[in-house]
């Protein structure tokens, strides 16, 4: 593999900043600043914001710098359904394909969720551990596939949801509610599509509705 471009390297500095929050969304930098913390030349700097405008990261304004976009409800929900569509084909495929694969997946991920809720139940719950558990979840799922496309598409979608800097479902009132659909979400993996369906949209919709 050759040695990344200034390019590369610029924007996968920057993406970083922006999804574990050291760019925070509201905010407003330019590419001197971004020139000056990289030390590098406005080009490729200038470069990599472009990529990052096209993926919806920021916005590119001549006379304003450049703005770190916050997430509209819109942009967060579509986001979170194009998800939700990926995990829908990943089940129905491997139901069909792979089913002792889903049914062992379906064993192993119920009780490792059991272990963590027992580990982390009422206040001293750490939020960062169910966040994690659950990408890696939709991760995996999806990788079932084995489409490279629809793996690059997950990992696209879920940074521009800056999925593990949002933690609100894992806070009270909420916590209750998430941990028992996505516990009932897990199980369904091994009781078909229709369960699987129903317990997907039910997490959705407390994904949408503590989404920040």
């Amino acid at each position: 593999m050759g040695k990344p471009t200034l390019r590369q390297l610029a924007y996968d500095n920057i993406h970083s900043w922006i999804v574990n929050g050291e760019l925070p969304r509201g905010s407003v930098t330019s590419e001197i600043e971004l020139g000056k913390r990289l030390d590098m030349s406005r080009t490729p700097i200038r470069a990599a914001l472009q990529q990052l405008e096209l993926e919806g990261y920021v916005r590119i304004a001549s006379k304003h710098g450049i703005l770190i976009l916050d997430s509209s409800s819109e942009r967060v929900g579509d986001l979170l359904e194009m998800i939700a569509s990926m995990i829908l084909f990943a089940g129905i495929l491997s139901w069909h394909t792979r089913q002792e694969e889903l049914l062992l997946f379906s064993r192993s991920q119920s009780e490792r969720l059991a272990v963590l809720l027992k580990e982390n139940d009422g206040d001293a719950r750490n939020r960062q551990t169910f966040i994690d558990f659950e990408y890696g979840l939709l991760r995996d799922l999806i990788a079932m596939c084995h489409n490279k496309e629809m793996d690059k598409s997950y990992q696209t979608a879920s940074s521009r949801l800056l999925w593990h800097l949002n933690d609100r479902r894992w806070t009270a009132p909420h916590n209750g509610t998430t941990s028992e659909q996505l516990t009932r979400f897990v199980h369904s993996f091994a009781l078909g599509m229709e369960a699987f369906r129903e317990a997907l949209f039910a997490y959705l919709q407390t994904l949408k509705r503590t989404w920040s």
